[in-house]
């Protein structure tokens, strides 16, 4: 069913991940309900307190189809490996729910637990910051390799890979991440997995038709397929 998904979005073009397009919503609302809950204790509004608690089952509302999606991608892209960052994500994404779930509901007591809900609000947006974290470490846990000198196309192309490539391949090493690692791909002889021969001809051929379960990256632009090679070339 997942698979069936992901395919109808291809055949219109979009290959991207479901997880950052509402990732957005649960974020500004867990922080509305923090802002708004502390403006209603420092101005004694209950007006503020009230829209607060409207922030927060919004993002509650929204929270659960965001971890869902998060899970679509997961085990989409990424064929469900254990990775810290997803292992993070998936506790905090559960311990986001439940604050969530239970300051909603203590919200129906007016200000009877206003401190503790007040404290719940603090806690989802710490836990909330834990999850961009983490999600941040999947995107863009890659660095250019130290005391590389890398030209400015290769300086480009470490944003490419960081952006759509990090997630799956090392870069300081031939170790499988879930995907090969790629330290001197360019320096060897066949490529990993595929075997077929090292050449730029072959690499552009392997990022629109992939072998395996990796993704297809035809919607990346020839300026940034180059720029991600001359990265490459680097490691």
């Amino acid at each position: 069913m997942i698979e069936f998904i992901y395919n109808i979005l291809a055949n219109f073009g979009y290959t991207h991940p479901l997880h950052p397009t509402l990732t957005h919503l649960p974020i500004g609302m867990v922080m509305g309900a923090f802002l708004f809950a502390l403006a209603a204790i420092v101005f004694n509004r209950s007006s503020l307190a009230r829209t607060a608690r409207h922030c927060v089952i919004l993002g509650l509302l929204a929270a659960i189809p965001t971890a869902l999606l998060g899970i679509m991608d997961w085990l989409h892209f990424f064929s469900g490996t254990m990775l810290l960052p997803f292992k993070m994500k998936i506790i905090l994404a559960v311990i986001l729910v439940s604050f969530l779930l239970l300051a909603v509901v203590l919200g129906f007591f007016g200000e009877r637990f206003q401190k503790m809900v007040f404290a719940l609000y603090a806690a989802c947006l710490i836990t909330t910051i834990g999850l961009g974290y983490f999600g941040g470490e999947i995107v863009y846990g890659t660095k250019a390799p130290e005391g590389a000198e890398v030209g400015e196309l290769a300086a480009k192309g470490t944003l490419v890979f960081q952006k759509n490539c990090s997630a799956c391949h090392l870069t300081d090493s031939t170790a499988k991440k879930i995907g090969p690692g790629l330290k001197g791909l360019f320096n060897g002889e066949k490529f990993p997995v595929s075997g077929r021969a090292i050449s730029e001809e072959n690499f552009r051929t392997l990022l629109l038709k992939p072998i395996a379960k990796m993704p297809p990256f035809g919607h990346l632009p020839d300026e940034e397929v180059d720029a991600l090679i001359e990265y490459l070339k680097t490691l």
